[in-house]
């Protein structure tokens, strides 16, 4: 359930960029909109699973390298999903490094995460 709302959430930002700051995010059509979203719901549900995947790998000594490695990337994870929708999207246009800053600061806020239980 938290993984649709995280999609629809992602949806919601990338349309009222585009529909509000057109000349900082531009998408072409509901069908660009969608794909976009959806690219940034399959790599954050990816590397998610590469995390759980290399938390178990930490007894056999393999974890040890690749969890701070994917901690470190963790920090830069959005705005390199938001450069590879850019560079590779037909359709999906990101105008200017502070709209990258703001739109990963905005998609970080807005994200649902899982909440403690205490």
């Amino acid at each position: 359930m938290r993984n649709l709302i995280n999609l629809l959430v992602t949806l919601a930002v990338f349309w009222v960029g585009s529909e509000y700051f057109s000349e900082y995010v531009a998408i072409s059509d509901l069908q660009t909109l969608i794909i976009a979203s959806l690219f940034m719901f399959v790599i954050g549900y990816l590397f998610n699973f590469l995390l759980i995947v290399s938390f178990a790998a930490i007894p056999l000594g393999v974890g040890c390298v690749t969890t701070p490695l994917l901690l470190l990337a963790s920090v830069v994870l959005t705005p390199i999903k938001l450069w590879l929708l850019d560079t590779y999207l037909t359709g999906f246009e990101i105008n200017g490094f502070w709209t990258y800053v703001i739109l990963t600061i905005v998609l970080s806020l807005f994200s649902v995460g899982k909440q403690s239980q205490r």
